[in-house]
């Protein structure tokens, strides 16, 4: 039964998911984005290619102008890149954890609804990253380049991730990564700003004006230049990473002998803690950034769970991840009106079946005025 359990629940992801119909917030930008790109057979063309290849994420543009040659649909290319996403997503569990139903319901309550039901090219663009991190275990960067180049085809925020390979398997001491921890706190709290100026200096740099483009959007547009406010959730998030960092310095030695991945995936949680510290300056940019290190919960908390043996520690430990997996989906799980756009859910099979009504529509609509 262990061993089916996490089979059924990444199925269960993915028919949700990959049948998910006009449910979620960005379903409307990639149904126009659909039906603006090309067949593959315009790309002969001379324009036809400029309008399959003009959008840095390529990757993404060729594979819907494929779809659409073979009369494909929209919920055609949710379906089959939620299959795939999800095939490198649990391939990725079962290598790395310990606890693969653990981190599977992690994934669940940190990454499904803000991915999987929604930014479907950053989601594809993760799990293939996630995957990844197996060619760095292995010392192969050849492999790993190409995984990178693969995901951000898809999503071209994981170009980021490319200079991290030389990173991830170093092993820093427990002390200056302490004092790293404090120096972040430092600079969210005492709100240093060195963020915008750095970018105002790389922008100008950058020679694809495309990509050169989305940083400038992500770092200044409406909500993107907003600082990283002190509210109860921030202060909740707060508390949980300082709790967590704690537990993984202290119990550290340990985790490392019981997971042979545990110091990678440290170091990716590490990257979690930049961020959303230092980078406070920018919301838009850090939380893009902070979903890709965001797997290393998935491996590190389960790592935790298991590390303990009589019953009692491990009921505690397991309550603090379980607590911590409720309050990171809490909005969704509790449809609080912040979350209209995602419920009720609408499965496209049944509102075909059935000939339903959707009010996809009408709940972007009110999600787009609540959030301004």
């Amino acid at each position: 039964m262990t061993r089916i359990f996490p089979k059924i629940i990444a199925f269960l992801f993915l028919f949700i998911a990959g049948l998910r119909y006009e449910t979620g917030v960005d379903w409307r930008i990639y149904t126009a984005m659909f039906e603006s790109t090309p067949s593959i057979e315009e790309i002969t063309d001379a324009y036809g290619r400029i309008l399959i290849f003009s959008s840095p994420d390529y990757g993404y543009c060729l594979f819907i102008s494929i779809i659409k040659y073979f009369n494909g649909s929209i919920q055609t290319v949710f379906f089959l890149i939620s299959l795939v996403g999800y095939f490198f997503l649990y391939k990725s569990i079962v290598f790395f954890s310990q606890g693969k139903s653990t981190s599977l319901l992690l994934h669940f309550s940190l990454l499904f609804f803000i991915l999987d039901m929604s930014g479907l090219r950053q989601g594809f663009a993760l799990a293939v990253f996630f995957y990844s991190i197996k060619f760095v275990c292995e010392r192969n960067f050849l492999k790993y380049l190409a995984c990178i180049f693969f995901a951000a085809s898809f999503h071209w925020s994981a170009y980021l991730l490319l200079p991290l390979y030389f990173v991830f398997r170093r092993r820093l001491s427990s002390i200056s990564l302490i004092v790293f921890f404090c120096i972040s706190l430092l600079i969210f709290f005492l709100k240093i700003s060195w963020l915008g100026l750095i970018i105002t200096k790389i922008v100008p740099l950058i020679g694809d004006f495309s990509i050169a483009a989305r940083l400038v959007i992500y770092s200044n547009y409406n909500s993107a230049n907003l600082e990283r406010v002190l509210n109860a959730n921030t202060i909740i998030n707060v508390l949980f990473f300082i709790i967590t960092f704690a537990l993984l310095i202290n119990y550290r030695k340990e985790l490392e002998k019981k997971n042979n991945f545990f110091n990678i995936f440290f170091n990716i949680y590490i990257f979690q803690i930049f961020t959303f510290f230092c980078m406070y300056e920018f919301i838009e940019m850090a939380d893009r950034l902070r979903l890709y290190f965001t797997i290393s919960n998935l491996i590190i908390l389960p790592s935790l769970v298991y590390l303990f043996y009589t019953r009692i520690d491990r009921i505690m430990v397991f309550t603090y991840v379980v607590v911590f997996a409720f309050f990171s989906c809490k909005p969704y799980i509790l449809n609080l009106p912040t979350t209209i756009a995602y419920h009720p859910y609408q499965n496209y099979l049944i509102y075909q079946l059935f000939d339903l009504r959707s009010t996809g529509e009408e709940r972007l609509n009110k999600h787009a005025e609540i959030h301004g």
